[in-house]
């Protein structure tokens, strides 16, 4: 394989790669360096996995701001709202095992959660964006967002922003507290736990949503997005009414993301790492993230795998103002917002990080990055707003992937 030797090593431009590829994937290697020798990219890692194997697992740059950390093979890095896809496995996980049924109502194993004209709203429509439960009503200090109690309390005694059902709007913190809570209702372990007990630690993966103290120590610093003067997108009307209502807490779109607001480096933080935010602070490597995507189908039943991959949600998104199409948790390809190519599921993550599943080509993707790009504020919005302008480099990873698996036989 393309830098398979003994130091693993693949010079390549100006910038040193690490890890493997093989060579029919020596495209994506390229593209991977691009984005270090233009200095779009800071750290970061790709990974695909076909089949049973890795045939792109490269990792390359720094995990620090001022470069002095190298970026190692078990650099962890905040994959954001790629953790939702990892959230919607697990309590998919739990369907499959008999411990609920995704067309109860929530309230069936959350009985204080039926209240508030939220009666009827059931685990489907949660995991689809559709329980009206983007955000809080009434302004909450940033503590509790890190309290898990009280916010599950806070959001059992909330009003719905819409009729349950009726529209569907991104819930960018809350799904993690609404399908966390469900989870651990129904089978007494939090996200996090069953995550390490269900699927990480039967496949020995390095992934992880609430971190030890002793991992946080292998952890890459997200750096906040460079706006350089000038350099501002001229975005669409969709998005521009996103950014509207983004810093208006008395809207679905500033209640997601602005109630509470967090301080600048909040996701560096030691608070950030180790708290169970199961819609937003997974942690992880490329390697493993790409192979827990690609093992969804053998995690989950056919019959589970079928109901979570269509669409129960598609069109204008309350919340991301965009047309966004959602299955059970996972974010489903569309034109208007792709993840992977036609016929992917996955989720993409707050600046670029991304990982999807083709499950017919048998093939988990990842893409995990430590420098965010601008303009892109949630997972929702990375699968969009990236190719509301030109496309990013970013973008071509998937398409360039897709290509090379049908010139060389289908991937399997």
């Amino acid at each position: 394989a393309l830098g398979s030797g003994a130091d693993g090593v693949i010079e390549m431009g100006s910038a040193r790669l690490l890890g493997n590829c093989l060579p029919q994937f020596e495209a994506v290697a390229s593209a991977f360096e691009e984005g270090f020798s233009s200095g779009r990219e800071v750290g970061a890692s790709v990974a695909v996995w076909r089949d049973g194997e890795w045939v792109v697992d490269l990792w390359s740059g720094h995990a620090d701001r001022r470069r002095t950390q190298p970026w190692r093979e078990d650099t962890l890095a905040c994959f954001f709202s790629v953790s939702k896809a990892i959230t919607a496995t697990c309590v998919l996980q739990a369907a499959d095992q008999g411990m609920l049924d995704l067309h109860a109502p929530v309230a069936r194993y959350w009985p204080e959660f039926g209240q508030s004209g939220k009666q009827d709203v059931t685990v489907a429509q949660t995991l689809a964006h559709r329980a009206g439960l983007p955000g809080l009503h009434e302004p909450i200090d940033r503590e509790l967002l890190f309290d898990w109690d009280a916010m599950c309390n806070a959001l059992a005694a909330e009003r719905p922003w819409w009729l349950p059902g009726t529209k569907h709007g991104y819930h960018a913190r809350t799904f993690g507290f609404l399908a966390g809570e469900i989870l651990r209702r129904a089978s007494g372990k939090r996200v996090g736990q069953w995550l390490a007990d269900e699927i990480c630690g039967p496949l020995d993966l390095d992934v992880h949503i609430g971190l030890a103290p002793a991992e946080q120590q292998r952890c890459a610093d997200m750096i906040p997005a460079r706006v350089k003067p000038g350099e501002q997108r001229q975005w669409p009307a969709a998005m521009r009414r996103m950014l509207q209502d983004f810093t208006d807490p008395s809207t679905p779109t500033g209640a997601a993301f602005q109630n509470p607001s967090l301080k600048p480096g909040y996701m560096n933080s030691a608070a950030f790492r180790a708290a169970e935010l199961p819609a937003l602070n997974g942690h992880g490597t490329a390697r493993d993230v790409a192979r827990l995507m690609g093992s969804v189908p053998q995690l989950l039943s056919p019959q589970i795998m079928r109901e979570a991959t269509q669409t129960h949600s598609r069109g204008p998104d309350e919340v991301l103002k965009s047309v966004t199409r959602f299955g059970l948790g996972y974010m489903l390809y569309a034109d208007e917002s792709p993840i992977g190519w036609p016929g992917c599921f996955g989720h993409a993550g707050a600046g670029g990080s991304v990982a999807f599943c083709d499950a017919d080509r048998k093939l988990g993707f990842a893409f995990i990055m430590n420098q965010m790009q601008e303009g892109v504020v949630t997972g929702g919005t990375s699968a969009t707003c990236l190719l509301y302008t030109s496309p990013s480099p970013r973008d071509s990873y998937a398409d360039l992937v897709c290509r090379l698996l049908l010139e060389n036989g289908g991937g399997g």
